[in-house]
């Protein structure tokens, strides 16, 4: 079949626009107590910063600013500010810097609004960044990189209007994680490598590990009374959350284990399927057992390579909570019940173990689909 990843983009593009239109966050919105607008700094008419005197390099103290908002009701309109910077957030304004600027009603109603620098104007930055990357995608992978640019896109909107959009409105976090996980690497896998029988073999075996991660997350997360209401933020989300939203919070830590387990399946699935189908190529005499073989060898060198992947991953993100442990002398009791322990063990586990189990099941899909007849062809 021909033009199959157009017809498969044009599937994947309508039901982006049918989830944009369906997902209504206004009818569980919490609502903003102040808007934030886009601002250049005119000038900088008075500095009065020093050293910080535990972090060198750090200033913080006062700046008087005059600003001119560029966006909303207020654009054109120039307005003189004091900025605070302190130890966390030492901005330093200079004349001709994009910042956001945060306006709210006076609540002493001695004006109309209350306007104060919020911080550095990022957009730019970061969509420059993207676009680096999606040119690089396709400068190196040319057709495939993007198709992999398409897959992203694909993936990050059914994350957003999908998963997070039926979470807020009650819908079991598990059920459209596995959903999700599902949609996503299928899509991702028939765009990147055709609808063929390689992207069928990588696909089961992504389903296979996933499933068992899945479970072992349920599993683990149970005996070591391990729930959402542990992850950071879940506080907020509890405290904060409309009353009609009925957010099932203790289940989206199992529901974030099985979306961050796809990734790791879907990379160990795919390099296994490739290897397997390339080895079939070059070698049409090679049995399904000869092809079977050599994905396992392939998949233990892929397990070898990702070894410390999540691990590192792990003491990466959270390596301020690492030192913090160490500096106080936390003893191996406490150490092992603490929370943010307990959370980064089960999912690095079930997600290792998910990888694990992809690795036979993709290595058995793809020897046997790659010795039957083809009928399938990207």
């Amino acid at each position: 079949m021909k033009n199959t990843r157009l017809w498969l983009g044009l599937a994947g593009l309508l039901f982006c626009v049918v989830i944009i239109y369906i997902a209504d966050f206004s009818a569980v919105g919490l609502g903003q107590h102040f808007y934030v607008e886009q601002a250049r700094v005119i000038s900088v008419p008075d500095t009065n910063r020093w050293e910080d005197a535990y972090i060198p390099g750090v200033y913080v103290g006062t700046q008087r600013v005059l600003v001119e908002v560029r966006s909303g009701a207020f654009a054109g309109e120039r307005v003189e500010l004091v900025y605070f910077a302190y130890r966390f957030n030492p901005l330093y304004l200079r004349a001709g810097m994009n910042v956001l600027v945060s306006i709210m009603p006076d609540i002493e109603a001695l004006t109309p609004y209350v306007m104060n620098i919020y911080g550095p104007a990022r957009g730019g930055v970061l969509w420059l960044a993207i676009g680096l990357l999606l040119v690089s995608m396709g400068v190196m992978g040319r057709k495939k990189g993007l198709y992999a640019a398409a897959a992203l896109g694909f993936t990050l909107v059914t994350v957003l209007y999908f998963l997070v959009a039926f979470i807020i409105r009650g819908y079991s976090p598990v059920v459209l994680a596995l959903v999700t996980a599902v949609i996503t690497t299928a899509f991702t896998l028939f765009m990147v490598s055709g609808i063929s029988r390689q992207s069928l073999a990588a696909i089961a075996g992504t389903w296979v590990g996933l499933a068992f991660a899945g479970v072992l997350t349920v599993l683990f997360g149970r005996l070591g009374h391990v729930s959402g209401l542990h992850l950071e933020n879940a506080r907020h989300l509890l405290y904060h959350a409309p009353r009609d939203a009925f957010m099932r919070i203790p289940d989206l830590f199992f529901a974030g284990v099985i979306v961050a387990a796809s990734g790791v399946a879907v990379d160990a699935a795919m390099s296994i399927s490739s290897a397997v189908f390339e080895l079939r190529a070059q070698s049409p005499r090679l049995t399904a057992r000869n092809l079977y073989q050599s994905g396992m060898r392939i998949g233990g060198d892929i397990l070898g390579a990702n070894s410390n992947t999540l691990i590192l991953a792990f003491v990466g993100a959270s390596l301020p909570t690492v030192i913090l442990i160490v500096l106080f002398g936390f003893p191996y009791l406490r150490v092992m019940n603490l929370d943010l322990v307990a959370i980064e063990v089960v999912q690095s586990v079930a997600a290792t173990m998910g990888m694990i189990l992809t690795i036979p099941a993709t290595a058995f899909f793809s020897s046997y689909l790659s010795t039957r007849s083809k009928i399938i062809t990207a």
